[in-house]
């Protein structure tokens, strides 16, 4: 039997064969690369895996400040789904 994933799609816990790509902190909604150390060092239960970057936005989750996960052309095609003008906003949004 293989291992299976936790990963948050549209607000449920689903099992998934694939890891995600991204990592989350549930509490404050950042989402970041699953090397960052600022995720490393966050609680197992606060922690949810997302497949892509699309579906952590979607769930209302901004990049994370340490690893940068998302650059400007990322940022434009995601801008739809992002209230805030610019990438450094969206970086900073509490």
């Amino acid at each position: 039997m293989s291992k299976l994933y936790k990963i948050l799609k549209k607000e449920s816990i689903v099992e998934s064969p694939i890891p995600g790509t991204y990592a989350g902190w549930a509490p404050g909604k950042v989402f970041g690369l699953l090397s960052c150390k600022s995720g490393m060092r966050m609680k197992k239960e606060n922690r949810v895996f997302f497949h892509t970057m699309r579906e952590a936005i979607e769930l209302g989750y901004r990049p994370c400040m340490n690893c940068k996960p998302m650059n400007e052309n990322e940022f434009r095609t995601y801008k739809p789904l992002i209230p805030e003008k610019t990438l450094e906003q969206f970086y900073r949004r509490n």
